[in-house]
């Protein structure tokens, strides 16, 4: 851990902080949905079928406050003045061998500003400094530019290529992996410190 200056929040970085999921966001989450294929794809791995408010409601009580936090830790990201901006969760959670993965959700009109970033070095942080975690890994679509420049971002490793692993929009994609350690993430927290970013 370092003693960098960060906020005295622990769930807030410059620009966003982190919360429970409300009622109201499934409405957010659904409304994006609907409107965003690429980025359907990109987290699913393919089209599903249209959701409904109905479904929506329900992901949010599954997910709300925290419930199913074995499964799932689903937080909702905010901008300082209280506009959802998306999502991110901690799954695949391996206490055994100390490795986890995320999914990140920016919604359209909010993407391009570091609240992704942002909100994955929260998350990083809890996963490391509190639950333990010694790894964090990352699997995504050879097509998912996006990720791929995160990931470097982070000072994720390339570990490797599952050849044609996900078909989607017709045809056979590669699946790319990438990892982070524990001691990689200390170094991202001390270049962070330098330039004070978050």
């Amino acid at each position: 851990m370092t003693d960098h200056p960060r906020s005295p929040y622990f769930w807030q970085g410059a620009d966003i902080r982190l919360r429970p999921m409300h009622e109201d966001d499934g409405a957010v989450w659904l409304a994006d949905q609907q409107s965003d294929s690429e980025a359907v794809r990109f987290l699913g791995y393919g089209i599903d079928l249209p959701s409904s408010p109905y479904a929506a409601e329900q992901f949010v009580e599954r997910y709300a406050e925290f419930n199913n936090r074995a499964e799932r830790i689903m937080f909702s990201i905010e901008r300082l003045d209280g506009e959802l901006v998306g999502g991110i969760n901690i799954h695949s959670m391996d206490r055994k061998n100390g490795t986890f993965e995320t999914g990140t959700r920016i919604y359209r009109a909010h993407r391009g500003r570091g609240y992704g970033f942002q909100a994955k070095v929260i998350v990083l942080r809890y996963a490391f400094y509190e639950l333990r975690f010694q790894k964090y890994n990352i699997r995504c679509m050879e097509s998912n530019e996006p990720m791929i420049r995160h990931a470097a971002r982070l000072g994720c490793q390339a570990e490797g290529r599952i050849r044609r692993q996900i078909y989607t929009d017709g045809r056979f994609f590669d699946e790319l992996i990438f990892g982070l350690t524990r001691e990689e993430f200390d170094e991202l927290e001390q270049r962070l410190a330098q330039s004070q970013k978050l």
